[in-house]
């Protein structure tokens, strides 16, 4: 059964990168951050937060520049006339621009799915849409591509990560697919296929590199199991500019299982990463283990993104409540925030929760 982390104290400095720990999460920091689901934040280079959602089928952005006391009025960053402006991405580049990426979800039958980009120079206050899709996919929900996520490179080259079911027209397949900019976005390169595993849906990647440099890629995978059912997987990626690469198979050493603490029967999807500045990296996803419907459990792994174990689950909803599209941002050196799209006191929406991290006692 999953358990929550118990009451341990509070620390004065950050755990080592060997040393065990786990997170307790503080119930008077449970706060409702307003409607809508797919949260995301990030930390800008001038130390303000921004905070990224979509809701009324739009996307959009809040800045707080109080550490997220505070969140003024939201701003439309993404919208899209003949459907949904959906899962909005952020990704501060080294010169201070921030980009949005969003996935376009037509209503319609006659525009296509596709995935763009919105550029903010004033760190999320003002947005522009650039006119040129990234990628385009085909009309029909079957033929779409969903859920971009990105991160830069050291040489400046951004690395863009998206769900894609385009190139599988006859099947029921999906793959990762990338594509690279080296002008901060203004072109991108051809797509290319990242991962696939044959007869399966490879989805939901989120990029992140490690202090080692290395670059690791999470993603769901529904055939780990050998049974339909996605859990989190960890994908190795590579760091050089423009670098040729063979996609990930099912049995390339680049591709493995994140956890195997999840029972084969178990829904487990939607994973998110990130790393402590410890060197430990917590990794979400959404899970239906000894419950009805999904909630957000949180894990812990070592430096090289491998061994996560430790799950604990930041918000104590009833069995049938949802908590879905989750994410992680690390405030500060011992300070997870953990986001969720659920229903909590009958009131819906985007919930935020702060985690501290602790040693884990025997």
């Amino acid at each position: 059964m999953l358990i929550l982390a118990t009451l341990l104290g509070s620390i004065t400095a950050p755990a080592a990168a060997d040393d065990p720990i786990t997170i307790e999460w503080e119930r008077s920091t449970l706060r409702y951050l307003g409607p809508g689901g797919y949260p995301r934040m990030i930390r800008l280079h001038d130390g303000a937060i921004l905070f990224s959602y979509e809701a009324a089928g739009k996307s959009w952005t809040r800045r707080s520049v109080d550490n997220g006391q505070t969140w003024p009025d939201a701003v439309v960053a993404a919208q899209f006339e003949h459907g949904i402006a959906a899962n909005p991405e952020l990704l501060e580049l080294d010169d201070g621009t921030v980009l949005l990426f969003y996935n376009e979800r037509p209503r319609d039958g006659v525009h296509p799915y596709t995935i763009r980009m919105s550029v903010s120079a004033d760190g999320g206050m003002n947005w522009t849409r650039r006119e040129q899709p990234i990628y385009t996919a085909g009309v029909a929900f079957e033929h779409g591509c969903w859920e971009p996520a990105a991160v830069q490179l050291p040489c400046g080259e951004i690395l863009l990560f998206f769900a894609n079911e385009n190139p599988y027209r006859e099947t029921n397949e999906q793959e990762i697919t990338l594509m690279r900019s080296r002008d901060r976005g203004a072109t991108w390169s051809e797509p290319r296929t990242f991962s696939f595993r044959a007869g399966g849906r490879d989805g939901m990647p989120v990029p992140l590199l490690l202090h080692s440099g290395e670059l690791v890629v999470a993603m769901e995978d529904n055939m780990h199991s050998g049974n339909g059912m996605f859990k989190p997987v960890i994908l190795l990626g590579s760091t050089e500019a423009d670098a040729a690469h063979e996609p990930i198979r099912a049995d390339d050493t680049r591709r493995w299982p994140a956890t195997d603490a999840i029972p084969p029967h178990v829904y487990a999807g939607a994973p998110y990463i990130r790393q402590l500045p410890s060197g430990h990296t917590i990794l979400s996803c959404q899970s239906d283990e000894a419950r009805r419907g999904t909630q957000m459990i949180v894990y812990i792994g070592d430096t090289d993104a491998r061994n996560f174990t430790s799950p604990t689950a930041p918000f104590d909803l009833p069995n049938g409540v949802q908590g879905q599209w989750n994410s992680l941002f690390v405030r500060d050196d011992t300070t997870i925030t953990a986001l969720s799209s659920t229903t909590i006191d009958g009131r819906g929406g985007v919930w935020a929760i702060d985690g501290s991290v602790v040693p884990l006692r025997p």
